[in-house]
């Protein structure tokens, strides 16, 4: 017990849950740089913008394949040896893309790295176990904000190295830090019981043991209402996310005009802001569920709606006005994020511990497997129309039915989350008998 104590402090939570927010922002930075010297891949492999699109689908689709594989494996083996060595995916992957010359090449070994990239099942599965359902909130938004840190360092790094140096020793670095964050989840965090911060288990000896996800299992998943609302809201939420991360420099550069120095000093304040977002809307996650179990997707609902209004304005905006421009998009830095800290934290809310992995990995796959296209519709439209009518179509007509969804989502998820909660307390009373 004096183990379980040191493990489940305060202290340490916030320990481990900073060591896996920098190993999600640097696994972010490697998979963000490519959008940042996508201008240069596009000149030396003399690709169109449906091309350069592909890169990102072809990925995203591979990673969708894995999902399941990973979200099984993080739910029914140690959290910690697979986020290590899904750190060491990450680095050789990356390290096999700088090879080719060709862009044949090139696709394919960028395409395998989209192998590893499920690693946030695992951290928001093992996250939920040390921190109790009304503060989980705050450490997600923390994981959520690496997705912007990372791509802040990304464009810092990929203006700095890969415009100087090359878009290959980029990679390389980037390649390099997946194993060494690999290193430091396996030396630094520790695995816990699974359930050990929920209320109705506090203080009691758990034996996980009786509560083993199988593969049969993963085909029920769906079965629970709420967790069906949040994949498909998630379906068309993450289409403008990956529009905007596909596309957002390139669009900078050649439909704004913007120069290195202005696309660095634009997408870091855009990428500050962003980090605030997701902090805030953690926080914002955590205050309204406190006080109504339905919060989380009230919260959404406001964010997605607002989101589509605030994307509007800003690719509407004067090309002449640098600066409103600027001022516009870090508004919409700072309402974007909001939602996605709470799609996290509502599936601790309503799904068992030995399932959470495998729930976050479902959500994943309605994310990607719709969105994964968003950069080859955007493309595509950017040559029918321009870039910036592309991201803003494609961005505000998802938004507004991801916003439908969950308000819909609002009215149905306090029944799975009042079910939850009895099912621990049965559990409870099962591990107070002994054995």
């Amino acid at each position: 017990m004096r183990t379980l104590s040191k493990l489940t402090s305060l202290k340490y939570a916030w320990f481990v849950a900073i060591i896996l927010f920098l190993f999600r922002t640097f696994h972010e930075t490697d998979i963000y740089i490519i959008s940042v010297v996508l201008p240069q891949i596009i000149e030396e492999f003399q690709i169109t913008y449906i091309l350069g699109g592909a890169l990102f689908t072809a990925t995203t689709i591979l990673s969708v394949v894995f999902y399941p594989v990973w979200g099984y494996l993080f739910d029914r083996y140690s959290r910690r040896l697979m986020i290590t060595i899904s750190g060491v995916l990450w680095g050789l992957t990356t390290w096999l893309n700088t090879l080719p010359r060709a862009f044949t090449g090139f696709f394919i070994t960028r395409t395998l790295t989209g192998v590893d990239n499920t690693p946030p099942a695992g951290i928001h599965s093992l996250l939920s176990d040390y921190f109790p359902p009304k503060k989980r909130g705050k450490p997600f938004g923390l994981i959520s904000a690496a997705g912007a840190f990372g791509a802040l360092i990304g464009t810092i790094v990929g203006v700095a190295v890969g415009y100087v140096y090359g878009w290959r020793l980029l990679f390389l670095l980037t390649g390099g830090l997946g194993i060494l964050m690999a290193m430091a989840v396996y030396f630094l965090v520790r695995d816990i019981p699974r359930g050990s911060s929920e209320p109705e288990l506090s203080g009691l000896e758990l034996r996980e043991e009786l509560y083993k996800i199988k593969i049969k299992d993963l085909f029920t998943l769906i079965k629970k209402p709420s967790l069906l609302f949040l994949s498909l809201q998630g379906f068309f939420g993450v289409f403008p996310w990956q529009a905007l991360t596909a596309w957002v420099v390139t669009y900078l550069i050649m439909e704004r005009g913007f120069n290195e120095f202005q696309v660095m000093f634009t997408m870091s304040i855009w990428l500050i802001v962003m980090v605030l977002g997701n902090l805030i809307g953690g926080a914002i996650g955590d205050f309204l569920f406190s006080r109504n179990i339905s919060g989380r997707a009230i919260l959404g609902a406001v964010d997605v709606f607002l989101s589509a209004l605030i994307i509007y304005i800003v690719i509407m905006w004067p090309s002449e006005d640098i600066t409103g421009f600027i001022i516009a998009g870090s508004i919409a830095c700072l309402i974007f994020p909001m939602a996605g800290p709470n799609v996290s934290a509502s599936i601790t809310d309503i799904m068992e511990p030995e399932a959470r992995s495998s729930a976050d990995s479902l959500l994943r796959i309605f994310e990607t497997a719709g969105s994964s296209t968003a950069p080859l519709m955007v493309g595509y439209l950017a040559d029918l129309y321009g870039l910036g009518l592309g991201i803003l179509y494609v961005s505000t007509s998802t938004w507004i039915v991801c916003g439908l969804l969950f308000t819909i989502l609002a009215f149905i998820i306090r029944k799975d989350i009042i079910h939850l909660r009895s099912k621990m307390r049965e559990r409870a009373e099962l591990f107070k008998k002994p054995h």
